[in-house]
């Protein structure tokens, strides 16, 4: 069953599910990454045809929607990889804009970095996003084959 999030232990055996399709608050149209938050095991997931961020309680409880279709700040056309600070702040890569964009843990949209190039913190067509416990944002910069490291500075 697809548009759904599946949750699995470290032995590989199924424990729940969570989200049907459709286009409200707890529905996916086709969720494909998602990132925990390690200080309060929130849930993030981007919901890539609604082009939006889902956030979850540790209990599967819907606690925020953030994004939309658009082409400003705070908005997404291709969402993909994200990823969460030790602040709580969301990062969210979109390939169609080159970038990936900063949200408060609120989710109001801080700051973006990026565009189209090959120089640093330039992308061409960015994949993927993971932030590590000592806050280094990795981001698969993918046509540029490559992978470039930023760093949060509390």
């Amino acid at each position: 069953m697809i548009h759904r999030v599946k949750v699995y232990d470290f032995n590989g055996n199924f424990i729940r599910g969570f989200g049907y399709r459709g286009d409200k608050d707890g529905k996916f149209n086709y969720p494909t990454n998602i990132a925990i938050n390690r200080k309060n095991g929130n849930i993030y997931v981007t919901d890539t045809q609604l082009f939006r961020i889902q956030i979850f309680s540790k209990d599967f409880e819907h606690v925020m929607t953030i994004g939309g279709n658009g082409n400003i700040p705070g908005r997404f056309a291709r969402p993909k990889g994200i990823g969460v600070d030790s602040d709580g702040n969301i990062y969210v890569v979109d390939a169609a804009f080159n970038n990936f964009q900063i949200f408060s843990p609120e989710g109001e949209v801080l700051y973006y970095v990026g565009e189209a190039g090959t120089e640093p913190a330039k992308f061409l067509l960015p994949a993927g996003l993971y932030v590590d416990e000592e806050d280094r944002i990795y981001v698969v910069d993918s046509f540029n084959k490559r992978i470039q490291i930023f760093q949060y500075m509390k």
